[in-house]
C-alpha cells in the first residue's frame, strides 16, 4: 500500500467520492472504501488508479456487515499495514417511513452512527499515531440552525440514547417530521460521538473531529422527498450557493473533507468545523458531556450484544 492509508465509507458519490478523488491526487495515498454496492463504485474506480483502491462491501446499517468490512480491511492493511485517516461519511435519510435495521434498531441511527461507531472502535489498533477520524455531521442537529428550519428540520431531539435508538423521538410528530427528527438526531449523535471520543483518547493517539458539509442542493440527499420537492433541489435550490454562506456543493464539501483527512493539524480533537474549515459551536445538547456518555455506553451494549449474538 501507498505511504498514506485513508479508510473512507460513502465515497460512491457525493462529498465522499469527491474527497476520494482528491486525495487521490496524492501518488502515495491508498484508499480502501466501504460501499454498499462495490459493482456500482464505477465513478470511483475511473477517478482512482486500481492499484491505489480497496472496494469493500459494507452496509454500516449492519454491524455483522460493518465487522465482516473490517476483517477485509485489515487483510487488505497487511500485518503491518496502519490507516492514517477515517471519514465516517456514509449517511442516510429516510423520509415518510421508520425502517428497523437488521439488529433492530432505527434503520437512521444504525447507519448514521451506529455502524461508525462499531468501525471506529474495532480499528482504532490499526490507527497511525497521531490518525484522524472526521465524521460527517450536519447542521440540521442545531435547532437555531435557520436555514435547515426552512427545510423542515427541528433540530436533534435527544432524551435518551435508547430512545433514539428505537428512533421513538415524537410519535405525536407527522410521518415526515419523524423522518426528519430521525435524520437530525443522528446528525447530534455524531458529533456527540467525536465529543466522546475526543475526551477519551489522547490527542497525540488520534484526533477526533465533527464536520458539517452546509446545505448541498443538487445531492441525491432529498431522494425521498417528493416530485416536486426533489425538481426543486435539484434545478432551484442550488442558486442558493450564491446567497447563503451556509450552503456549498459536494466538491467544495469534499475538497474541505479531503484536506481534514490529509491534513490533521488543520484541527483540535473535538472539534467541529463547517465546509470553510471554520470552527463553528454545535447545539447545547451537542456539548453535552452526559448524553455523549449515555450515547457511548448505549453503543457499547449493542455492539457487545452483536457480537454475542
Amino acid at each position: 500500500m501507498g505511504r498514506r492509508v485513508y479508510l473512507i465509507t460513502g465515497a460512491t458519490s457525493g462529498i465522499g467520492l469527491a474527497a476520494a478523488c482528491q486525495l487521490a491526487r496524492d501518488p502515495d495515498a491508498t484508499l480502501i472504501v466501504g460501499a454498499r454496492s462495490p459493482e456500482r463504485a464505477t465513478a470511483l474506480r475511473d477517478a482512482v488508479p486500481a492499484a491505489r483502491l480497496r472496494v469493500l462491501p459494507l452496509d454500516t446499517s449492519s454491524l455483522r456487515s460493518v465487522e465482516a468490512f473490517c476483517d477485509a480491511a485489515e487483510t487488505a492493511l497487511g500485518a503491518d499495514g496502519m490507516i492514517d485517516a477515517v471519514a465516517c461519511n456514509a449517511g442516510l435519510q429516510i423520509i415518510g417511513r421508520h425502517s428497523l435495521s437488521e439488529d433492530g434498531y432505527d434503520l437512521t441511527f444504525a447507519t448514521n452512527h451506529l455502524g461508525h461507531f462499531a468501525l471506529v472502535h474495532r480499528l482504532l489498533p490499526r490507527l497511525a499515531r497521531g490518525a484522524v477520524v472526521v465524521s460527517t455531521a450536519s447542521g440540521t442537529h442545531d435547532p437555531r440552525e435557520r436555514l435547515a428550519r426552512v427545510f423542515g428540520f427541528r433540530g436533534g431531539l435527544f432524551r435518551d440514547a435508547a430512545t433514539v435508538a428505537a428512533g421513538d423521538l415524537d410519535p405525536a410528530a407527522s410521518a415526515v417530521q419523524q423522518g426528519l427528527d430521525r435524520y437530525a438526531t443522528s446528525k447530534l449523535c455524531n458529533i456527540l460521538f467525536t465529543m466522546e471520543m475526543a475526551r477519551s483518547v489522547p490527542s497525540e493517539r488520534a484526533r477526533f473531529v465533527a464536520f458539517d458539509p452546509g446545505l448541498m442542493p443538487g445531492t441525491g440527499l432529498a431522494r425521498d422527498r417528493s416530485a416536486i420537492e426533489r425538481w426543486g433541489w435539484r434545478n432551484l435550490l442550488p442558486a442558493l450557493r450564491l446567497m447563503a454562506g451556509k450552503v456549498s456543493s459536494a466538491e467544495r464539501s469534499g475538497r474541505a473533507l479531503a484536506r481534514l483527512l490529509a491534513e490533521p493539524a488543520l484541527a483540535s480533537s473535538g472539534q467541529y468545523l463547517d465546509f470553510r474549515l471554520r470552527a463553528v459551536e454545535p447545539s447545547p445538547d451537542a456539548r453535552r458531556a452526559d448524553l455523549a456518555a449515555d450515547l457511548h455506553a448505549f453503543s457499547v451494549r449493542a455492539c457487545t450484544a452483536a457480537d454475542g449474538a
